[in-house]
């Protein structure tokens, strides 16, 4: 098979691999995409999946940044993808977020991000593949 290895099987790790992450996320953090899995991969992709979080989620991701974009994108698992909230950071602005909703992380901006309620579906990409050589330290 030529093309096979593109058919990747996602990996469930916990994010305290990760500098500036911090044991105690809530849910399950699935791997699914990143040059530890396709060494020619350009992008970094993981799926956090959660269920009932709570508003006394304590944070779990320091404020950090990176050297390429970055994207988040909140998915309830509700009617209309409805159903989770977070608190997301850029630099010195905080916002709120209800799913569904795609946030735009520019290069060399500080962010951190929390989920705060609900259930559903957490994805992460960076523009690299290798998240740690992404980072600005």
């Amino acid at each position: 098979m030529k093309f096979g290895r593109y058919i990747i099987d996602p990996e469930t790790r916990g994010a305290e691999e990760l500098p500036y992450h911090k044991d105690g996320a809530p849910g399950v953090r699935r791997v699914f995409l990143e040059k530890k899995l396709l060494e020619e991969a350009s992008v970094y992709l993981i799926i956090r999946t959660v269920k009932n979080v709570s508003p006394e989620q304590p944070e779990y991701i320091d404020t950090h940044e990176h050297n390429v974009d970055s994207v988040y994108i909140f998915m309830g698992d509700g009617d209309g993808l409805k159903g989770l909230k977070a608190e997301v950071n850029i630099e010195d602005e905080k916002f709120i977020v209800a799913s569904p909703k795609t946030v735009f992380i520019p290069k060399q901006k500080k962010h951190s991000y929390r989920l705060v309620e609900g259930s559903g579906h957490f994805f992460h990409i960076v523009l690299e593949g290798d998240y740690k050589n992404s980072l600005i330290e």
